[in-house]
């Protein structure tokens, strides 16, 4: 099994790791997070939030601000926004067939999305230590919300491929569908479902409210489900391109 997405940079892959579009989009999103640290970023000085027992939301802030743009990127990378594409597109203006729509999504596709994302997420780290520390984050606090960055991520990625398989890269229909989607998630479960949002459980993180714990579980539990769910779903979707083919 080759595993194209390493090396490849052609309209056959997907989202290529290390492609230009890729890794420009990943240095536009830290460019961003850095700017927003400095907006962000505490005027007063710590001992005054210590002596009237505060906690500045500068985790908040700047996690949140990750997570809309981490997610972005992901859902992107599955759409297929992220294609590179060649000089007859304009000539050819259907879409290609990519590796992840030829081979069985189990045995390629699901490894590509959950190695990328993870590698997506890596320039980010650092930068969130600082507002972790500034809010005065725990360390197992701290890998909590990573954690909930990167399966927010993964679930906006595998549900940007189901758009793809449905409606390909061209389709404005898709394009809509899939960030409408992705705003439901991120922003309108926080009034219908705001037991599984992510930027409500960053937000009582920062301020360590009681049942963080219990609140924390019920997300994972619940973001694990319908990562199995998109991922069956994509398997089903390849395996009925592949034997259509």
């Amino acid at each position: 099994m080759k595993y194209y997405y390493l090396t490849d940079d052609s309209e056959k892959s997907l989202a290529p790791f290390f492609s230009k579009m890729v890794l420009a989009a990943s240095f536009l999103s830290v460019v961003i997070i850095v700017g927003l640290m400095f907006v962000f970023w505490p005027r007063q000085p710590l001992s005054s939030f210590m002596i009237a027992e505060k906690i500045p939301y500068t985790f908040f802030l700047i996690f949140g601000a990750t997570l809309i743009i981490y997610c972005y990127v992901n859902l992107c990378c599955g759409c297929g926004d992220m294609i590179q594409r060649g000089y007859h597109i304009i000539k050819y203006p259907t879409d290609k067939s990519t590796f992840e729509k030829e081979i069985g999504f189990y045995h390629y596709g699901l490894i590509a999305f959950l190695l990328h994302t993870l590698i997506l997420l890596l320039p980010f780290v650092p930068l969130l230590i600082l507002p972790a520390a500034i809010s005065a984050v725990s360390l197992i606090t701290f890998l909590k919300a990573v954690s909930i960055l990167f399966t927010a991520s993964l679930i906006c990625r595998l549900f940007g491929f189901m758009v793809y398989l449905f409606w390909g890269r061209m389709s404005t229909l898709g394009y809509f569908v899939a960030r409408a989607i992705m705003i439901l998630f991120i922003f309108g479960t926080i009034f219908f479902a705001p037991f599984i949002n992510p930027l409500r459980l960053l937000y009582v993180m920062n301020q360590r409210l009681n049942g963080i714990g219990f609140a924390f579980v019920s997300y994972m539990v619940i973001a694990l489900v319908a990562i199995l769910c998109l991922s069956i779903t994509n398997h089903i979707l390849v395996r009925h391109n592949i034997n259509k083919d």
